[in-house]
C-alpha cells in the first residue's frame, strides 16, 4: 500500500534515514555532502517539495548563502542573499533557536515574503540546525499542496536535522584538529599550514626539505568495479601504509581524492627519492580486489624545496613530477629539484 501524501513514515523508514545520516559523521568530507543528504531524506521521507538551507553568517559577514534542494536532493539552486533581505521567519528561528510553522497565507507573507510572492505554497516549516550552541543554518521545508506540516512531521524533521548537526559538529572538530575524516591522516588545510612552517624552519636553519605527491594508479577501477566502500577501504589502507613507512616527524596528508602528500623535513632529493621508492614498494604490495587484476599501485612525484619557493610552488613542482610519472607509464617515481 502506498503511503498517503503528508503521512509520517513508519519507524523502520525513520531509523533508516537516521542511520544514513549517522554514517556521514564518519565519512563526510565537506558540509555540502551533509546538507545534500539531509535534504534528500527530508524530501523523500516527508513528501516535501523543496528544502531550503539558509546559512546564517556571523555578524558583519555578508551576503548569506541559500541552497534550494529539489527532486530527492539531486537538483539544487544556489544563490546569495544580503543579510538585510533575510526573511523575518529565518531571523526569528536563528535568534530563538526554535522551530516555526507558517500554515496559512498571512503567516507565509509575514515570515517568508519572498516565498509567498512566488505563490502556490501550502505550508512551510522552519527548523534551526545548531552546532556548539549556535544556530548555523535554518532549514526550510516547503509543501506546495497536500496536508499542512503537523507536529509529528516537524518532530521527525527535527530529529533528522539534529542528526545532521551531529555530523557537522564532528566534521568541524576534525577540520580544526587537522584530521582527514576517512583516513585519519592530516587533512589538506593542516598540511598547507605545516608545509609553510617547515619551509620557514628550513630557511632559518639552512636544512634540506623535500615533499612527495603520490596518486593511486588504479583507484577509479576499484570504485567502478567494487563500489565506494571498497574504495574507502583502499584509501584507509594506503594512509596506514604511508604513515607506517615514513619517519615519526614526517607528515602524511590526504591531498584530495586518491592523492597523498608526504612532507619530509631534513631530507634532500636523494633521501626523499629513496623514501618514495620504499613507499611505492609497500603500496604495490597492498591486497588486490576481486580476481587479482585490480591491484593498487601508485605514481609519485618528488621535489626538493629551494629558496625562495613557496609552499604552493613546491607542491606544484611535485605535481609536475607526478604527471611525468603518469605519462611515462605509471607505477614509478619522477624527481625534480
Amino acid at each position: 500500500m502506498s503511503q498517503e501524501r503528508g503521512a509520517v513514515p513508519d519507524a523502520e523508514a525513520v531509523l533508516g534515514g537516521i542511520r544514513r545520516l549517522s554514517l556521514l559523521a564518519d565519512h563526510a568530507e565537506d558540509p555540502e555532502s551533509i546538507f545534500k543528504a539531509l535534504a534528500g531524506e527530508l524530501l523523500s521521507m516527508l513528501e516535501t517539495d523543496e528544502v531550503q538551507v539558509h546559512h546564517i553568517s556571523p555578524a558583519g559577514a555578508d551576503p548569506e548563502l541559500v541552497i534550494v534542494y529539489m527532486f530527492d536532493g539531486e537538483g539544487s539552486l544556489t544563490y546569495r542573499l544580503p543579510r538585510s533581505e533575510r526573511a523575518p521567519g529565518v531571523s526569528w528561528v536563528a535568534n530563538t533557536g526554535r522551530s516555526f510553522l507558517a500554515a496559512n497565507p498571512r503567516e507565509l507573507e509575514a515570515s517568508l515574503p519572498r516565498l509567498a510572492i512566488m505563490g502556490g505554497v501550502r505550508s512551510a516549516a522552519l527548523l534551526p540546525l545548531t552546532v556548539s550552541g549556535e544556530v548555523r543554518v535554518v532549514v526550510v521545508l516547503v509543501r506546495h499542496d497536500g496536508e499542512v506540516f503537523d507536529d509529528a512531521a516537524i518532530g521527525l524533521a527535527g530529529t533528522l536535522v539534529g542528526q545532521a548537526a551531529t555530523a557537522l559538529a564532528l566534521l568541524h572538530a576534525r577540520a580544526e584538529a587537522g584530521t582527514d575524516p576517512l583516513t585519519g591522516c592530516m587533512n589538506r588545510r593542516a598540511m598547507h599550514q605545516r608545509l609553510k612552517e617547515e619551509i620557514g624552519r628550513a630557511y632559518r636553519t639552512e636544512s634540506p626539505l623535500a615533499c612527495l605527491l603520490a596518486d593511486l594508479d588504479n583507484f577509479k577501477a576499484v570504485n567502478d568495479d567494487y563500489g565506494h566502500p571498497a574504495g574507502d577501504k583502499v584509501l584507509q589502507e594506503v594512509a596506514q601504509a604511508l604513515m607506517g613507512e615514513f619517519r615519526a616527524f614526517d607528515r602524511v596528508a590526504r591531498y584530495g581524492g586518491d592523492e597523498f602528500v608526504v612532507i619530509l623535513p631534513n631530507a634532500d632529493l636523494d633521501k626523499a627519492t629513496a623514501a618514495a621508492q620504499r613507499a611505492l614498494v609497500r603500496l604495490q604490495a597492498l591486497p588486490s580486489f576481486g580476481d587479482g587484476d585490480t591491484g593498487v599501485g601508485a605514481s609519485i612525484g618528488v621535489a626538493q624545496w629551494r629558496t625562495p619557493m613557496t609552499a604552493e610552488e613546491l607542491l606544484q613542482a611535485c605535481d609536475e613530477a607526478l604527471l611525468r610519472s603518469k605519462r611515462d607509464g605509471k607505477g614509478r617515481i619522477t624527481r625534480v629539484g
